[in-house]
């Protein structure tokens, strides 16, 4: 008789935790969207003012996250040491709730801008990274490394059903809530203040409900059995320590090429909407697109995070990235070809949400064992940096080149990690 992969617990586990990654993505897919359109179809605010809330948002996300993984490593309560801080989900989508009201209750665009900053920069930023350490150090924490690639598959093709619904939404808040665009000159739609709050409130309790369900229903390991407690501040000084830092140094060289194909997604990622709208698709073609390309992702990213798990973490990220950089060089040519648009799409959706379940898995791999949370946190120097790098350098090639070609920046970036991912070890024992 065949041994199962996973335990009817593990099963559990991993179902949950990737319930907790589903809510995760809508909740950023709605804060990334509509906390920026509220921006601009509420407030009448321009793309500077857009900028300063998001970059204020990234900076107290890279400080905060460490600091929530130190605490994090050294809880001990009875429900565990990450599942407490599940909760502050709650408080998140409290937040998102209270931000779709700012100019309803205070009117002035001046006020109700500073309210949305301290909603999204503060309480939001605060209250989501004590999330995400605790969420992101579960699958370390629950699975073992033989089963961590397939375990990164499921929970990451679940998590992209909160992409699906965050996309639905996308399209129905356009299509209920949209308006001619009043101010002189503009053309297109916006968003009324009423279907603002009526979205917002819903994905803020969306990911309090995920938060809940993951706080009561997931187990941990009794405190017995995990590490010594360490006092805060010291485990904050070793941070650092150019000793310790020295003694991780396969984690930092998997950071850095992290950080190089993150920056390949995050020069596509601001703009994939805008490029795709231009097309100027009905929404039955789009739709159509999705019902095609979302199947091929489901399969890449359960089959990567299987043939990681067989073969190794490295064995098969040169060839994936190659294969991939293929299809993200069509889409400068889509234009009018929708064909060619079909074609193209579920390379360039592979790329962007599958081809990290194995590195994911070797990055979780590397993680010290009594520290996932504080290396958790050091982690998201990841997002922050290429954020910051694949946005300008999208932005630049879009300005001078037109949009398209911002495909050809992934490909750039993919390419350039592969040297870096292969100078590190391999975790799997083949």
């Amino acid at each position: 008789m065949k041994e199962k992969v996973f335990s009817k617990f593990l099963r559990r586990q991993v179902l949950l935790i990737g319930l907790l990654y589903m809510g995760d993505y809508l909740f950023f897919f709605f804060e990334q969207n509509y906390f920026n359109t509220y921006l601009d179809h509420v407030l009448y605010l321009p793309e500077l003012f857009i900028s300063l809330m998001v970059s204020l948002s990234a900076t107290v996300g890279l400080i905060s996250m460490p600091l929530w993984g130190i605490a994090s490593d050294n809880t001990r309560t009875k429900y565990g040491r990450r599942r407490p801080f599940l909760l502050f989900g709650i408080m998140a989508g409290f937040g998102m709730v209270l931000f779709s009201f700012a100019y309803l209750l205070f009117g002035r665009t001046e006020i109700a801008y500073i309210w949305c900053l301290i909603i999204d920069v503060l309480l939001i930023g605060i209250a989501s990274n004590a999330f995400l350490v605790a969420e992101r150090s579960l699958i370390p924490d629950t699975v073992g490394v033989e089963k961590r690639g397939r375990a990164n598959g499921i929970i990451n093709s679940i998590s992209y059903i909160g992409l699906l619904i965050g996309v639905a939404f996308l399209l129905l808040g356009n299509e209920l809530f949209g308006i001619p665009d009043p101010r002189l000159g503009a053309t297109g739609t916006i968003i009324t203040p009423d279907g603002h709050i009526i979205l917002l409130s819903t994905g803020g309790l969306l990911f309090a409900i995920v938060g809940i369900i993951g706080f009561f229903f997931l187990k941990e390991k009794p405190v017995s059995e995990l590490p010594e407690k360490k006092k805060f501040f010291t485990e904050l000084r070793q941070t650092f320590n150019i000793a310790e830092l020295k003694s991780h140094k396969e984690f930092f060289k998997i950071v850095l090429a992290l950080v190089i194909f993150q920056s390949g997604i995050s020069s596509i990622m601001p703009f994939l909407f805008i490029f795709i709208f231009d097309q100027g698709l009905t929404t039955l073609q789009l739709l159509l697109g999705i019902a095609i390309a979302f199947p091929v992702v489901f399969a890449a990213t359960i089959y990567l995070g299987r043939l990681s798990d067989k073969f190794g973490r490295k064995r098969f990220v040169p060839i994936s990235m190659i294969i991939v950089s293929i299809g993200y060089l069509l889409m400068p040519f889509v234009s009018g070809n929708y064909i060619l648009f079909m074609i193209g799409l579920p390379f360039v959706l592979v790329g962007v949400l599958s081809l990290v379940t194995p590195l994911n898995a070797w990055s979780q791999d590397l993680l010290p064992e009594d520290k996932r949370g504080k290396f958790t946190g050091i982690l998201n120097i990841v997002n922050t940096v290429s954020q910051i790098i694949g946005s300008f350098a999208g932005g630049i090639i879009a300005t001078l080149f037109g949009i398209s070609w911002i495909f050809v920046l992934g490909p750039v970036f993919f390419l350039a990690s592969i040297p870096l991912f292969l100078k590190v070890k391999e975790t799997i024992n083949l």
